[in-house]
């Protein structure tokens, strides 16, 4: 395939092998996943990136090595409480305020048990992560919600889920670097953290869920994803209307589901959603290939 190898004349044979390995445990995940949707009649769908290589390569993108899911809140709401007794025991789910003390993202994840990785959470670059939870040293996706809005009132959630987000920050293992930041990031980032550690995570994720469902489920016109990446969140907003029907698409072997408007959704979160990356931009996002290991 012209892509793959417009890929991996960069890759040695030992990348390459590393990350169609982390890919297949990925599916295996959304396999799980999916199956236990099916058993609820749950609707989910495949989301951002994962979106955009199903569609593109019927497939991952070529040097992705994730998977990221969006479900509405209702159907979120009952995988979540079910997800802890119907998953195999190959699996683990973590909701996140698993961890204590420690903040890793508004973003609940499915582990694979079988895995140890040095991923994007390492502080380190070795097992030490933000969370200082070994159970996070392992493949995952990722589960995103999304939150009924209103073109009224979505502004301002985005502006306080920032601003909780900040104040969460100063719960990490290793204080999030700020070198590249500007004079006045740098200022809000010091006032919210210095908040933020004399407040229990317990408290902050109580007003993270009170903010985020401000509007009632079935109200609004929009749905937002507020657990995005800070610099993303204004463009994680969609119109309801992208999500009435879903339909199933391939991905490598598997089908999957989607949004039956997949094309206007890819066409809302890409400039031209066909075009590949410049080659300095096409590499793995969050694990370390040749420290992966799978057994």
């Amino acid at each position: 395939m012209e892509i793959a190898q417009q890929l991996y004349q960069n890759f040695t044979d030992e990348q390459k092998q590393k990350l169609h390995e982390i890919q297949e445990i990925e599916l295996k995940i959304l396999r799980e996943l999916d199956r236990i949707c099916e058993k609820y009649g749950l609707h989910y769908s495949l989301s951002g990136g994962t979106l955009l290589g199903a569609i593109r390569h019927k497939d991952f993108i070529p040097w992705d090595d994730d998977i990221d899911i969006d479900l509405k809140r209702d159907d979120f709401n009952k995988l979540i409480k079910v997800l802890p007794d119907e998953l195999g025991d190959e699996f683990e789910f973590l909701n996140y305020d698993s961890y204590g003390e420690y903040f890793c993202d508004f973003i609940p994840r499915i582990f694979y048990k079988n895995s140890k990785a040095v991923n994007s959470f390492s502080t380190d670059g070795g097992k030490n992560n933000f969370a200082n939870d070994e159970r996070m040293n392992r493949i995952f996706i990722e589960l995103y919600c999304l939150h009924d809005t209103d073109s009224s009132k979505v502004k301002k959630q985005i502006f306080k889920v920032k601003t909780i987000y900040g104040m969460a920050m100063a719960h990490r293992l290793i204080p999030t670097d700020s070198s590249k930041y500007s004079a006045l990031q740098k200022a809000q980032v010091k006032v919210l953290t210095t908040v933020g550690k004399h407040m229990k995570m317990k408290t902050l994720y109580n007003m993270y869920e009170k903010c985020v469902n401000e509007v009632t489920t079935g109200t609004g016109d929009l749905y937002f994803k507020p657990s995005v990446p800070l610099p993303v969140q204004e463009r994680n907003v969609f119109p309801k209307s992208f999500f009435d029907s879903y339909t199933k698409v391939p991905i490598r072997d598997d089908m999957a589901m989607a949004p039956a408007e997949y094309i206007k959704v890819l066409e809302y979160l890409y400039t031209n959603w066909q075009e590949l990356p410049k080659e300095k931009d096409r590499h793995p996002g969050h694990f370390e290939l040749l420290k992966t290991e799978i057994f």
